[in-house]
């Protein structure tokens, strides 16, 4: 059986840390001397971007789909069965 494609997705959280090295490396060209603390500062501050940005977009996914079940539709199939009648001799169907 074919998995769903979501269930190979990197969570929120490493993918925001998959941008830890690049970021402290250009860290540690700018200031070498401060280098171990602003590291380490970046890090932290990604993961926590990644968890706060995960949590928003679960919180906004939930919303969007609390959202659409509560909206009914214009018409619903049992009106649409009541509004169809029984063709006339003339109208046979294809």
């Amino acid at each position: 059986m074919v998995s769903e494609p979501g269930d190979w997705t990197v969570p929120a959280p490493l993918r925001a840390l998959l941008w830890w090295p690049p970021i402290a490396f250009v860290l540690v060209m700018l200031d070498p001397t401060a280098a171990v603390g602003t590291i380490a500062v970046a890090g932290a501050a990604l993961a926590v971007l990644g968890v706060a940005g995960s949590a928003l977009g679960a919180t906004l996914r939930r919303r969007l789909h609390a959202r659409s079940e509560d909206a009914t539709p214009a018409v619903s199939v049992a009106d649409a069965a009541e509004r169809v009648g029984p063709l006339a001799v003339d109208q046979q169907a294809a």
